[in-house]
């Protein structure tokens, strides 16, 4: 091995072109996420998400179970606008007892801004998140 500092071992070359292939790989990782698509390793995506989105589904399995073990019902209750001439639809959860009563609740707290809510109540689905 002569002065010359471009001269390499092969086990320096290794470990330069394994820190590359690790920086690519996180560079890519980061990407899909940013972008919100799945990353595909060994033929299988795999979705990621940040750690408050994580906190976020931890915390909503926490009150979904507190929910379940204590009675609680939610309803998903279908309600419309119309602008001009087009009309948006949504959904909204309402907490009650019975889906008749989550109708009553969204029209009490919809209606009253322009928003149509679905009154056949027995199409209602309950919610389980």
């Amino acid at each position: 091995m002569n002065n010359n500092n471009v001269d390499m071992t092969n086990n320096e070359i290794f470990r330069l072109g394994m820190e590359v292939g690790r920086k690519q790989l996180a560079d890519h990782i980061v990407h899909q996420f940013e972008i919100g698509k799945p990353v595909e390793i060994n033929g299988k995506l795999y979705w990621l998400k940040d750690a408050k989105q994580n906190l976020m589904d931890i915390m909503d399995d926490i009150e979904s179970t507190w929910n379940e073990e204590h009675g609680v019902k939610k309803f998903i209750v279908p309600i419309s606008i119309t602008y001009n001439t087009s009309k948006r639809c949504r959904e909204v959860i309402v907490e009650a007892e019975k889906a008749k009563t989550a109708m009553l609740i969204a029209i009490g707290d919809f209606q009253r801004d322009g928003w149509i809510v679905d009154t056949d109540y027995e199409n209602y689905k309950q919610f389980k998140g």
